[in-house]
């Protein structure tokens, strides 16, 4: 049960500083408490946990125009940020996660707002079927976090210019761009600002769980050379670039569990490294997947959970 209620509003838009306030904030997460943070970043690619840098973004193009491209924890697809887009995160220990839960509190705002959100999928919520928030997942024995972005008044030309999504994904959702299938709440009300919504999701917050106590939190009460060293980490160019894995064999293909770019060392028949690149919300079942591929030889039987991949492969290897 939510006993205590805590809040924390970002001070800065420097996307790695961001990033370890809410890894700060994970990890210190007590018993019985929800910590809502409230952040922004300024022209940012946040691309997820399984993701290739080098394919979901511009990256030459973002950091010539001065912007930042950073790796989140959690599974997903890559967003764009910037000062037009307020980022939420819940934390909460695991017997009081849940994920429908923290939607209605964020859709709750949205309605006191005077806006019909309505939840799409796993992790997508639109106005008029547009999606103004993309959501991700962490989940843990102990802290969990679900965080997601609300797209203001976004500059939707830069989300198009950064962003590289494969034309795997677009079919998939059905659209020809990701400019035409997101919006901005200011579209819909356009005097919104972000601290009317974030004044929202406080309010929100604190309907739902009316009894708790509240507090609000500020980064100067954080421990400074914990957060430096988390800062440092998530700014770390061999983090955040990953690797870009040379292959022998590569298929892009939409899987029931996410779209996923594939990518083989073969030494004859034998796999001897995979690699997967995915939008999954399921970061485990991605792990999962490029351990049981590993040491397979095309022709034997695969485990179920990669039969659908090698099929996918079928004559290619």
């Amino acid at each position: 049960m939510i006993k205590k209620l805590r809040v924390l509003r970002a001070e800065g838009v420097y996307p790695y500083r961001n990033q370890a306030i809410e890894r700060y904030l994970l990890e210190s997460c007590e018993r019985e408490e929800m910590i809502l943070y409230l952040w922004a970043n300024d022209k940012t690619v946040f691309i997820g946990k399984n993701q290739n840098a080098y394919t979901e973004c511009r990256l030459s193009l973002l950091r010539s125009c001065g912007g930042f491209l950073a790796r989140r924890f959690t599974g997903g697809g890559a967003v764009y940020h910037d000062r037009g887009n307020l980022n939420f995160t819940f934390l909460v220990r695991r017997e009081d996660y849940s994920i429908p839960n923290q939607f209605e509190i964020m859709t709750d705002a949205m309605r006191s707002l005077g806006l019909n959100a309505q939840l799409n999928g796993r992790n997508d919520v639109l106005i008029d079927g547009k999606k103004f928030s993309g959501n991700a997942f962490y989940k843990s024995e102990g802290p969990c976090l679900h965080h997601g972005t609300i797209l203001i008044r976004s500059d939707t030309e830069s989300i198009e210019k950064y962003l590289s999504v494969s034309s795997v994904k677009l079919n998939a959702k059905g659209v020809k761009s990701v400019k035409s299938r997101v919006g901005n709440l200011s579209d819909f009300r356009p005097d919104l600002n972000a601290d009317m919504v974030a004044d929202s999701l406080v309010s929100s917050l604190k309907k739902r769980y009316p009894c708790a106590n509240f507090e609000e939190l500020s980064e100067r009460s954080l421990d400074g050379e914990k957060l430096s060293m988390l800062e440092k980490h998530f700014s770390d160019e061999s983090y955040i670039l990953g690797d870009n894995v040379a292959y022998e064999s590569k298929i892009e293909a939409r899987f029931s569990w996410g779209v996923a770019d594939i990518r083989l060392q073969l030494n004859g028949n034998k796999i001897e490294r995979a690699r997967i690149y995915s939008d999954s919300l399921d970061c485990e079942t991605v792990e999962e997947k490029e351990a049981l591929l590993t040491g397979y030889t095309f022709g034997e039987e695969p485990d179920p959970r990669i039969k659908d991949i090698i099929e996918e492969f079928g004559e290619q290897v």
